[in-house]
């Protein structure tokens, strides 16, 4: 799939490098579908052009992701190296290079030599004292900390800058739901689209009804608020 497909025009589009990450990767698909979106042209203008354009990205992005999902990365990025047994890269029996170690090794000992008692009572007295030597208890409080970066948005981007990619909503169309969501894992009976275990109902080419499951959530609350009276 990835030989048939164009991903240089996808990065193109979204103004990324091959090797961007993921959530990047994501971002910047759901502000380019905010701006071709029908529903941010209220007076008509290029609705026809901007509305190729969007199922052009949209084949374009499914087949990215279904990509990342089968090989672990986004096309086009660089795979991550192979370790071998022992240490080396795959594809080599040479040993990790040790670079230009101006330590030498000792001398070997001449065949024959004995191993002198004092150099074992040394050895014993070495060990000992290693072994009562008072250490320092680890606290909990000292272990390593794991950093928690949490992904905070730009609030500070100027006025007329693109707005977020919009939410489901009761009354979208396929289009729109594709847009954002990609394609449906299912469709049943022509009316429901499931993506795992959520799903998005339609009647009449209109979303009536959708359930956000935890495992797999929609970009939507869990469901569709209450009609008004």
């Amino acid at each position: 799939m990835a030989a048939e497909i164009d991903f240089l025009m996808l990065y193109k589009i979204l103004g990324l490098n091959a090797d961007c990450e993921l959530d990047e990767f994501k971002l910047a698909y759901r502000r380019r579908v905010a701006v071709l979106h029908p529903d941010r042209r209220p007076d008509g203008a290029n609705a026809e052009v901007a509305t190729e354009r969007l199922r052009q990205l949209t084949t374009l992005y499914g087949s990215a992701m279904a990509f990342q999902r089968q090989h672990g990365r986004l096309p086009g990025a660089a795979a991550p190296p192979r370790l071998a047994a022992g240490g080396g890269r795959a594809g080599t029996d040479r040993p990790p290079s040790r670079g230009n170690d101006p330590v030498q090794r000792p001398a070997r000992e001449p065949k024959g030599a004995g191993f002198s008692p004092r150099w074992l009572i040394v050895l014993v007295f070495a060990a000992l004292v290693w072994l009562l030597w008072p250490r320092e208890r680890t606290t909990p409080e000292s272990s390593t900390t794991t950093a928690v970066i949490a992904y905070v948005g730009d609030d500070s981007s100027p006025q007329g800058a693109t707005p977020p990619a919009p939410a489901i909503a009761l009354g979208m169309g396929p289009d729109a739901i594709r847009a954002i969501e990609g394609p449906p894992g299912a469709i049943v009976s022509g009316e429901r689209w499931e993506y795992g275990p959520s799903w998005i109902r339609f009647e009449n080419n209109k979303v009536v009804d959708w359930y956000s499951s935890p495992q797999r959530p929609l970009d939507a609350p869990a469901h569709p608020p209450p009609a008004k009276e």
